[in-house]
């Protein structure tokens, strides 16, 4: 008799123990020994040390139960808002989700938001409390909540602690009575990418999930969107620590595919993966990832540049989602500039690309893309920096992005939140209410999102607040481009879009900043702010003085002098060739209060 399938995710916010429950379920199932080291999904380091799932890491487990054989198949997702794609792509590829509460937290924004997403799909759920043994656990409160939100009954919700194993054996029992099996009437041959990733031996190879038909090996395939083709070298199954080949892949399973392709960006996550003679639909959802954050990097030795191209070329190939390009700046040098699905994925490549290939990097200040209209054309153009826009008497229209935001917090912060958002640009469209808790959901600026808002969000609520959002469209701004320059030269990275109204005090601002954070140099530094081309702020570095004169013995005035106009003169020339020391502050702390 043929094992059934079930196939399923988690759905949890950051640090409600989602990959804590995934070792708990990989015990049961006899898939890791009792004891093995925790968290056996989360395969980078830095997955560990933020305490987050960076990639995906599926697995197959085989269950026994009144004497039936189960193939349980567990895909951990990403456990933050900017690799919400690939949890899209997930829900995509299971018939059914846990939905994991922490007991002390309570329902959080995100838990909310792929809820939304997982119900569009008519996955199944199974509603869950976790951390039920902490002191601070409120089972009672996150019920109601759980009831309110998602019109659970109370004798649905399950209760366990993913630490100590409690209850978690009737959570695997739940998985295999409430989550249904895969549809398996549809004879022709296609599957979902979920995943891809790159093996330097094998090239990329690919997780799917079959939605109907099956693969075997040798099998001629084609890639829907991509329109890469290729052979199936290899295809197997996921365990914990290894690959396991297999004869075949059939409806309904999750596995992986060894395409022999070398380019990782023809394996895109939601892609249709079909036998080569495919002449049917794809899967929907597909959606090519769009880059809405970048950041330039710059070694801080130059003569690293050529370790750090390499780095970036190499890190290209395991993360498809990273776009990239060669930039050269007059201050800091050779450098690149990348495109990342968020703040987040910025910190964490810059996070690699320094623990993993050993450099030492100045990253600039995340910016956006904007979109505008030349005077006389209709066409839109898109640039993503601010550096890129032309001069204002050129322009027609600009355009930036708005995100819509979905944020849990206290009623008792109502009043600041709301004035957080205000000078945000931001606006509520909904406010619910859910016992002491409240919900606001709102349209929102990206600029203002990626500059300090999270960190005001965190003062304004004394930490109780959590926050999800994702893309909602261009919308016009009434803004003055404000440029930062160095010895009269423009500095990569600090070069702003601001609100008219608010242009001319952050030029100045940010010059008083500037001259705070920049350390004084062997020759004299003047910070200038220029907005639409004009120059309305400047503040001067003065240079260390050398005291030329103190090896004189004596009065004699007229060498003196000498000695002092030849100081002058170099330092006029260091002034002219000298490159300033920028500190990685100047980009961090730039807009801290």
């Amino acid at each position: 008799m043929e094992p059934q399938i079930r196939n399923f995710c988690i759905i949890a916010h950051v640090d409600h123990g989602k990959s804590t429950l995934a070792d708990r379920l990989l015990e049961l199932t006899g898939s890791i020994k009792k004891g093995q080291a925790s968290q056996v999904l989360d395969k980078h380091p830095i997955s560990r040390e933020r305490g987050i799932t960076i990639k995906l890491a599926p697995v197959t487990m085989k269950y026994k139960l009144t004497s039936r054989t189960y193939l349980l198949n567990l895909v951990d997702t990403p456990g933050h808002i900017d690799f919400s794609y690939e949890v899209e792509r997930t829900l995509a590829a299971v018939e059914g989700a846990i939905l994991l509460v922490d007991a002390s937290q309570g329902v959080q924004a995100q838990t909310v938001n792929y809820w939304r997403k997982a119900r569009k799909l008519n996955l199944a759920f199974i509603p869950v409390i976790n951390k039920i043994d902490l002191d601070s656990a409120k089972v009672d409160e996150v019920k109601l909540e759980m009831m309110e939100l998602f019109g659970f009954k109370e004798e649905e919700i399950l209760l366990i602690s993913a630490k100590t194993g409690q209850n978690v054996p009737a959570l695997l029992k739940q998985i295999i009575e409430k989550i249904p099996p895969p549809d398996v009437s549809n004879p022709e041959t296609k599957a979902l990418i979920f995943d891809s990733f790159y093996d330097q031996h094998r090239g990329v190879i690919a997780g799917v999930r079959l939605m109907s038909g099956s693969f075997k090996e040798n099998d001629k395939i084609v890639f829907y969107h991509s329109r890469a083709g290729g052979i199936i070298r290899e295809l197997g199954i996921f365990k914990v620590d290894s690959l396991q080949p297999q004869k075949k892949l059939t409806v309904g399973q999750l596995g992986y595919v060894v395409t022999g392709l070398k380019n990782i960006q023809q394996v895109r996550v939601g892609d249709t993966l079909s036998l080569a003679d495919f002449s049917g639909r794809p899967i929907s959802g597909f959606k090519k990832p769009t880059p809405l954050v970048f950041a330039s990097f710059y070694p801080t030795d130059p003569d690293q540049f050529s370790k750090l191209k390499e780095a970036v070329q190499k890190l290209s190939l395991i993360d498809a989602s990273l776009s990239w390009r060669l930039e050269q700046s007059t201050v800091l040098g050779s450098g690149i500039r990348l495109g990342f699905l968020g703040v987040l994925h910025s910190q964490i490549t810059k996070e690699r690309l320094e623990m993993d290939y050993d450099l030492s990097l100045i990253a600039t200040m995340p910016s956006i893309s904007y979109r505008f209209q030349k005077k006389g054309s209709s066409q839109w153009l898109v640039v993503n920096s601010a550096a890129s826009l032309p001069e204002s008497h050129q322009i027609k229209e600009i355009q930036e992005p708005f995100i819509e935001f979905t944020l849990f917090s206290q009623k008792q912060f109502y009043g600041r939140l709301m004035e957080l958002i205000v000078s945000a640009r931001a606006k509520v469209t909904q406010i619910k209410y859910f016992g002491s808790r409240l919900e606001l959901q709102g349209l929102m600026p990206l600029a203002e999102l990626i500059s300090v808002f999270y960190n005001r969000l965190e003062e304004a609520t004394s930490g109780f607040v959590s926050f999800d959002w994702s893309w909602f469209g261009w919308q016009p701004t009434d803004s003055k481009k404000v440029e930062l320059l160095l010895n009269g030269k423009p500095v990569q990275g600090l070069v702003f879009l601001f609100p008219k109204e608010k242009a001319f005090y952050q030029a100045q601002s940010l010059v008083e900043k500037l001259k705070k954070i920049i350390p004084r140099q062997q020759f004299e530094v003047i910070i200038q702010a220029k907005v639409t081309g004009k120059i309305v702020a400047r503040k001067r570095i003065p240079p260390f003085r050398k005291d030329v004169t103190a090896k004189l013995y004596g009065g004699d005035q007229t060498r003196k002098d000498k000695l002092l106009k030849k100081q002058k003169q170099g330092k006029k020339k260091m002034k002219y060739v000298g490159k300033i020391q920028i500190p990685q502050a100047v980009f961090s702390d730039l807009f801290k209060d």
